[in-house]
């Protein structure tokens, strides 16, 4: 019921779980237009998870989206989804949302809406918000995250997973892929790679990651940042390299960043090889991009990391919770 004590097992934290409830980022709408972009995601770690969260606590589980599709039986549609980016003062838009993301308090009459769906369930998040999980906790209403792991080479998705419960962190842990099996598997794909590789790159090269302009990676302070804010600190990282690879993100291939880098850069290439391709030859000593979750990835293949981004960990949630990079086992009860 949501109320035993840590010594019984339970979560410890006192409100009845009466319901199990899957979100994520709901208050995320696209970039061109505002309409909703997380309702799928947040309907396919439901689908995945209802059943064996279903075994393990006999609750009853519903999504809680912003969905304009009614049939879906969504909680927001789009004209509420603006009257509460009213309620905090904000535009509707993609830059708005980058100044509620983060936000650790909400007015209150988000705040008693919030507190009225929410009220005694347990939540599963896809990729939750801090402005969420800080409303969680001070609500005491316990969450589980889930977000795609960084690694994501291995032969099955990663899940990294967080909770708001110390108790149920450590178990998590218990399930944790191991960073030696990562590194295995690294090997193998270096080996793979290694074959029919006609342009290799030149030795000593650093390879420079561009992101997407609008993603919850690249918010800093309430603003989207981009790789020309730490273009001197690019530089300097620069120097130490013979040679400078620039790969564009394949969902912003036309990159204004691009053209600036290859200007304040002098002899970078732009680069089109398979990221895994690079990072497994050994003449790529380095990875540097803002906050990419490919650096990451760079120093289980044995390259140096630089994220030019402060305070950038791929081990924690994004207020400081410690993860657990899970496999299949988060299918079982």
């Amino acid at each position: 019921d949501g109320s035993a004590s840590p010594e019984t097992g339970g979560i410890g934290l006192k409100p009845a779980i009466s319901k199990v409830l899957f979100t994520g980022d709901f208050f995320r709408p696209s970039a061109a237009t505002f309409r909703p972009t997380q309702h799928e995601n947040i309907r396919w770690l439901a689908q995945i998870l209802r059943v064996p969260v279903e075994m393990a606590t006999g609750l009853p589980g519903r999504e809680i989206v912003w969905d304009d599709r009614w049939v879906n039986q969504s909680t927001f549609e789009t004209a509420t989804m603006r009257s509460l980016y009213g309620c905090a003062w904000l535009e509707p838009s993609i830059q708005s949302w980058a100044r509620l993301y983060g936000l650790r308090t909400l007015p209150d009459t988000i705040e008693r809406i919030l507190e009225r769906i929410f009220a005694e369930s347990l939540v599963i998040g896809f990729e939750l918000p801090p402005v969420l999980m800080h409303f969680f906790l001070r609500r005491e209403i316990p969450f589980v995250d889930c977000a795609l792991s960084p690694v994501r080479f291995m032969d099955d998705l990663l899940i990294s997973v967080s909770t708001s419960a110390k108790m149920a962190s450590d178990v998590l842990r218990s399930y944790q892929v191991p960073v030696a099996m990562q590194k295995l598997v690294a090997g193998i794909i270096s080996g793979h790679s290694a074959k029919a590789f006609p342009k290799p790159p030149r030795p000593n090269s650093l390879l420079i990651l561009l992101q997407t302009r609008f993603d919850k990676a690249v918010i800093v302070q309430d603003r989207f940042v981009a790789i020309e804010d730490y273009l001197e600190d690019l530089q300097r990282v620069a120097k130490s390299y013979s040679n400078i690879l620039i790969k564009t993100h394949p969902l912003e291939l036309n990159s204004r960043s691009f053209e600036l880098l290859q200007k304040a850069i002098p002899g970078a290439v732009k680069t089109d090889e398979n990221f895994y391709r690079l990072i497994s030859h050994p003449n790529v000593t380095g990875v540097a991009a803002l906050s990419s979750s490919c650096l990451h990835e760079a120093t289980i293949f044995g390259k140096r990391q630089h994220a030019l981004m402060p305070r950038v960990n791929f081990s924690k949630s994004a207020i400081g919770h410690e993860q657990a990079d899970v496999g299949d086992a988060i299918l079982a009860p």
